[in-house]
């Protein structure tokens, strides 16, 4: 049984297969390219097999599709949108939703979302990661920066590059930390022993690179630390893994921490602000992300009970 699904181009797009590739996302490339190859493709009433086809604005393209093929994606959710201006998307990210799929990744992901929502960035270069200009872990939440072409993409990377972005990240971390604040300067390595995770190294490593945090806490709790962060440099796990070092592992986190998650479900880091000069508007722009419900209750949760005892 076939499925009959006609879609109107509102745009200019540069490849057939770009357009229908950004409609049917449960499509891979490579299916897509099969449906124009079969002639299975029409642009406004003509048969198209060539996948480089121009579409434009208006044209309109039918397909026919066999029924189990025939899905065309909608999003679970929304993205919560913080900024948005021509050039990029600042969105506040819900702990739990992957940026861009990984190797066999199967779940819905921010990416997905944004491809949805603005289907123009599916004929960027980067087919696998359009717009994507940085990520944040699955399970942390907050400010992520989304760009809608390639040379938004390009500019905003270099500012990354640069270290011109000023980041702040907001934390729950297992006890009392040794200072109230201070600066966390330690280089780091992928881990010889289990290679999904980073620690800190000493000169030996020569693949080691730089990774130096800024910390001050906020308030202690009975049993956590809730901790403002500033990273200087952008590694992977650079928090979780400095913090991990010095023995203030955040709550959650089932790869660093020592109670393997049990203290708070989720990883209990939230990317709270994040400060650029715009690379087209020369404009400082300043998006801060409220910090979200499961670790506010937390905290008044043992507040409470501190105040019982």
């Amino acid at each position: 049984m076939n499925r009959h699904i006609e879609l109107k181009a509102g745009e200019h797009w540069e490849r057939l297969d770009h357009f229908l590739a950004a409609f049917l996302q449960d499509l891979s490339r490579s299916r897509v390219e099969k449906l124009i190859r079969s002639g299975r493709v029409t642009v406004n009433g003509s048969v198209e097999t060539k996948k480089s086809r121009e579409v434009q604005a208006g044209d309109l393209i039918v397909t026919e599709q066999e029924i189990e093929e025939a899905i065309v994606y909608a999003p679970s959710q929304r993205l919560i949108k913080l900024f948005e201006d021509e050039w990029l998307l600042v969105i506040d990210k819900p702990a739990g939703l992957v940026v861009h799929p990984g190797a066999g990744e199967k779940r819905e992901t921010v990416l997905d979302i944004f491809r949805h929502e603005y289907p123009g960035v599916g004929a960027m270069a980067d087919s696998e990661r359009p717009g994507i200009v940085h990520r944040l872990d699955k399970d942390t939440s907050g400010v992520l920066i989304l760009a809608k072409s390639e040379e938004a993409v390009r500019r905003m990377q270099e500012l990354f590059q640069e270290r011109e972005m000023r980041k702040t990240y907001l934390a729950l971390v297992a006890g009392s930390m040794r200072f109230r604040n201070g600066t966390i300067d330690r280089p780091l390595a992928r881990s010889l022993k289990h290679r999904a995770r980073f620690e800190v190294v000493g000169e030996d490593r020569e693949d080691r690179r730089d990774a130096v945090t800024e910390f001050s806490v906020i308030r202690e709790f009975a049993r956590f630390t809730f901790v403002r962060l500033m990273p200087r440099t952008g590694r992977t796990h650079q928090l979780r893994v400095h913090l991990a070092h010095f023995g203030n592992p955040v709550l959650g986190d089932i790869l660093y921490g020592k109670s393997k998650g049990r203290d708070f479900p989720r990883l209990a880091l939230h990317a709270f602000r994040i400060e650029f000069v715009h690379p087209f508007s020369g404009k400082l722009v300043t998006v801060t992300s409220p910090l979200p419900a499961d670790l506010r209750r937390y905290m008044i949760e043992n507040f409470k009970a501190i105040v019982k005892l």
